[in-house]
């Protein structure tokens, strides 16, 4: 992925994360949702006095707390899910969210000040809202960011974000598919490939 788009990305996924629950969904809820972003939001991963460590134990909390990474590990694996064991769905889901933190960690480190605003919602034909926004770089870039949030039991989850077209859940999904056939046609392999990459991180 172009690393403009991943540092938007990961800026706006922390940002969204710390934010609080609501109960109700609407495009109005998730416009507000979105749109109380603040700087405040990211200053728990910025900053130089921020170790990766202290930063990838935050960072992983709100991606915890306000992503279905669940949803979205099922998605990104595709019809290998139900291939896959218990233990390997299990650990798959494990591995998929490590790589998550570890890559936005980093990228959190070289944070340079974006901006980030929220322009539209819209309801969706699957019952999840897509609330429309955008990240204004300091070299004058403008970046498209497309939330899509999902009212789920307890809170407001995001089940993806589009970043200049490019959606997060069928991205992962193609480069794993790819994976598993590079490795043998199985999940044993993919995770193989997995442990591999959170080790060299």
């Amino acid at each position: 992925m172009d690393r403009r788009i991943f540092l938007a990305s990961a800026t706006a996924a922390a940002l969204l994360a710390a934010l609080p629950a609501h109960a109700a969904l609407s495009p109005d809820d998730a416009k507000r949702f979105i749109g109380g972003l603040s700087d405040e939001a990211i200053g728990s991963l910025t900053g130089t006095s921020v170790t990766q460590a202290e930063r990838e134990t935050r960072f992983r909390k709100l991606l915890k707390a306000h992503f279905d990474m669940p949803g979205i590990s099922k998605f990104v694996l595709g019809r290998y899910w139900k291939l896959a064991s218990g233990p390997q769905q299990s650990e798959f889901q494990k591995l998929f969210e490590t790589l998550l933190v570890q890559s936005y960690a980093k990228t959190f480190a070289q944070y340079g000040g974006e901006k980030f605003q929220v322009t539209k919602s819209w309801a969706d034909g699957d019952g999840s809202v897509v609330v429309n926004s955008h990240v204004d770089r300091p070299n004058g870039d403008i970046i498209h960011l497309d939330w899509r949030v999902a009212d789920q039991t307890d809170a407001m989850r995001i089940i993806d974000l589009v970043v200049e077209g490019v959606s997060l859940r069928a991205t992962h999904r193609s480069d794993f598919a790819s994976a598993i056939q590079s490795n043998g046609g199985t999940v044993a392999g993919l995770l193989d490939v997995l442990r591999q990459k959170v080790k060299s991180q």
